[in-house]
């Protein structure tokens, strides 16, 4: 395992601190914080500086205020988006120190202040705060977000916490709706670090339909497969066997094509697979035919790949593979048939994260132009902790549209 892969370039992006709805501070004083935002929106530092100076001289000595937290808030995001991160951190702890800071405001300064102690390459205080703002989110039902799992899954990789790291970034993966690839390359490197080898083989199934082009993850793909072989010496005679047809067995087959994978030679392993299944040498199995499936990934076949998925999950129903295949149907943005696997996985209990699939289901639903089916699921998720606040956006879209607002 290798740290170089686990490099995430965490930008630091601090909202502004005040809303136009915020009654708990005056106006002059929410014009006064507003304009010092101004300047900082404008990268005018100087100006913002100033006013900020100006501002506590004058007005806020009281360091329990709610005004001075919001002060605290804008010296740290001063600082922060000049990328002096260790000149942010006081301030933001600062800011957390006034107990009755709206709930929103608090998570978001959280954040800020997680970026920069993770910037700081200060993994622990990173993991301190993420875990405070994670509890805090998950309590009042709010939404955690993936990139924010991903930071807290690779500062617990920065300090050797390799169980947690994996947990946390495969989470995020799951909760996404759109696979990101390198996200998902930080999940495999993790599995292959903890010896999770069919997770792996998983995860590098991903990587491979996202990005055929690159060798790296067909060659990982084809090493895991090679990896979970016994006797590897032997393999290499089991070419020259098949040639003079003299495999009789099933687990030579599979074992040669397995071999071929790794050597990178898909159409030879697809070509063989098939042999022995023609022959009645190879059973026609769940597994056998995502082997095959694989093959035509590794090969950029995608349509044949998807093609013996789908003969997989005919041979053995399977949540986990309906919604692979209607995931992949997603990302190709054909519709009809990711909402048709999707609807399947439901049917069949998909358990993983069961308010993203209502939100798949809902986006090719909207695609599809069903906008009262589409609303249908994704009110159904916003009964999930984790999805409850990404589909609101959705739904009130929706409502939009219904009241003629959207064309």
């Amino acid at each position: 395992m290798y740290k170089y892969l686990l490099i995430l370039a965490i930008l630091i992006t601090p909202s502004p601190v005040l809303h136009s709805s915020d009654d708990s501070i005056n106006q002059f004083t929410y014009g006064y914080l507003q304009r010092i935002n101004e300047f900082l929106e404008d990268e005018n530092y100087i100006e913002a500086q100033r006013e900020l100076d100006v501002f506590v001289r004058r007005y806020f000595l009281n360091e329990q205020s709610y005004e001075r937290a919001l002060i605290n808030q804008l010296y740290g995001n001063f600082y922060a988006i000049q990328g002096k991160y260790e000149d942010a951190i006081p301030w933001y702890a600062k800011s957390l120190k006034f107990k009755k800071m709206p709930l929103v405001t608090g998570l978001q300064v959280r954040k800020n202040l997680a970026q920069c102690y993770f910037q700081n390459a200060n993994y622990l205080g990173a993991i301190e705060i993420l875990e405070q703002y994670k509890a805090i989110a998950i309590k009042r039902r709010l939404l955690f977000p993936p990139a924010d799992r991903i930071m807290l899954g690779i500062s617990y990789f920065q300090e050797d916490n390799y169980e947690k790291a994996y947990k946390n970034i495969s989470e995020a993966n799951e909760l996404t709706t759109t696979y990101k690839e390198d996200w998902l390359g930080y999940e495999l490197s993790l599995a292959i670090q903890l010896e999770k080898f069919n997770e792996a083989i998983e995860t590098a199934q991903l990587l491979i339909f996202v990005n055929p082009d690159k060798k790296e993850y067909w060659k990982q793909l084809s090493g895991l497969y090679y990896t979970q072989d016994d006797d590897n010496e032997s393999l290499a005679g089991l070419e020259l066997a098949y040639e003079q047809n003299t495999l009789t067995k099933e687990k030579e087959y599979l074992d040669l094509s397995r071999y071929y994978l790794y050597k990178n030679l898909p159409q030879k392993a697809i070509k063989t697979i098939q042999y022995g299944i023609n022959a009645g040498i190879i059973n026609e199995t769940k597994k056998n035919y995502e082997l095959l499936a694989d093959s035509y990934f590794i090969l950029k076949d995608r349509a044949k790949g998807i093609e013996y998925l789908q003969e997989s999950l005919r041979l053995a129903s399977d949540p986990n593979t309906a919604f692979k295949i209607g995931r992949f149907a997603f990302e190709e943005e054909d519709w009809k048939t990711a909402f048709k696997y999707l609807l399947e996985a439901k049917k069949l209990n998909y358990e993983k994260n069961p308010g993203r699939l209502d939100i798949l289901m809902g986006i090719s639903l909207y695609e599809l132009n069903d906008y009262e089916s589409a609303n249908t699921y994704f009110t159904k998720a916003l009964s999930f902790d984790d999805t409850k606040i990404s589909v609101e956006g959705w739904i009130s879209y929706l409502k939009d549209i219904s009241n003629g607002l959207v064309k």
